[in-house]
């Protein structure tokens, strides 16, 4: 009878430590994981950065309401955000802007605008919107570029910015489309300033709404000057960056500098906010712009490399 008391104690103790053991692992492996996710969400090591062409962006947009619900959704996908082709001469569109996306819960965000640029009365301004969490701007660095030979119809709008280990600066242009050759070509002088100007700065950005496709530019053509080795034109030519029509107009051009290291490879997209946010009306798409943004990924987690 002692004997199989013991044995069933035995037994006992045997089915409490697989217990044990089950919940442990249960533990650890389930409930866990919940706390290595928290963890695993820490500081970025990535930012988006993108150029959105909102055409013709003024009062009258800003009164659309489903048009600003997308924009702000947009903006808020991206950590920076070039815009071209603000036409406000109030100037009220970029701050209310600003003010739209920041009713949304989460990180807030900033901005910074250049003057209205343009030869003729039909002016346009450039603004960088980025979220305050993941990047700073340096301050002082936003200008517009001295155009000092009238090359630009809209002269770029330059701004540096940080973010943990990547400092950059973007040179923000939106050319003028029968001169999208020679404007394209004049960009190299642009980043030559920016080197001049700051000898240790290689991660400059050439972006945004370079007519530079269809009858204004040949893609295929190597002889302009940023088709020159060194230029990274990451936007590649198969991408249609237009809601109505398969022109590649928008670009995104990096240095070797980004090109090799801050840049993650095969990240340069478009955005096809259509897709994205499901939307099937074709009205309310064009009525957003004739542009989709494009974008790219940098690593923000790497020692600088200027």
């Amino acid at each position: 009878m002692a004997k199989g008391m013991r044995k069933s104690r035995v037994t006992g103790l045997l089915l409490v430590i697989a217990l044990a053991a089950f919940f442990s692992y249960f533990l650890l492996n389930y409930l866990g994981s919940d706390e290595g996710d928290g963890a695993a969400d820490g500081p970025p090591s990535t930012i988006r950065i993108a150029a959105f062409n909102i055409q013709i962006f003024g009062e009258a947009k800003r009164q659309k309401e489903e048009v600003m619900e997308v924009l702000v959704d947009i903006a808020r996908g991206f950590d920076l955000m070039l815009v071209q082709e603000i036409r406000d001469a109030e100037g009220e569109t970029a701050p209310y802007y600003l003010k739209r996306i920041n009713e949304i819960d989460g990180p807030r965000y900033g901005y910074v605008l250049s003057e209205r640029l343009g030869r003729t009365t039909s002016k346009e301004a450039y603004a960088y919107f980025y979220n305050t969490e993941t990047v700073d701007l340096i301050e002082g660095s936003a200008h517009v570029y001295n155009d000092t030979g009238d090359a630009f119809e809209r002269e770029p709008f330059i701004a540096s910015f940080r973010s943990g280990g990547f400092d950059f600066t973007l040179v923000g242009i939106h050319t003028k489309p029968d001169d999208a050759y020679a404007e394209i070509g004049n960009l190299t002088a642009v980043v030559y300033s920016v080197r001049a100007e700051d000898p240790g700065e290689g991660d400059i950005i050439v972006l945004g709404d370079l007519n530079a496709d269809g009858s204004y530019f040949d893609e295929e053509d190597p002889s302009n000057p940023l088709r020159a080795s060194g230029f990274f034109w990451v936007i590649t030519n198969e991408m249609d960056t237009m809601t109505k029509t398969d022109w590649t107009y928008d670009r995104i051009v990096l240095l070797n500098f980004t090109y090799g290291h801050e840049y993650v490879g095969g990240s340069a997209q478009v955005f096809y906010f259509d897709e994205e946010f499901d939307i099937g009306d074709e009205a309310l798409v064009w009525g957003v712009s004739d542009h989709y943004p494009v974008f790219a990924e940098f690593r923000i987690d790497l020692p600088d490399d200027d």
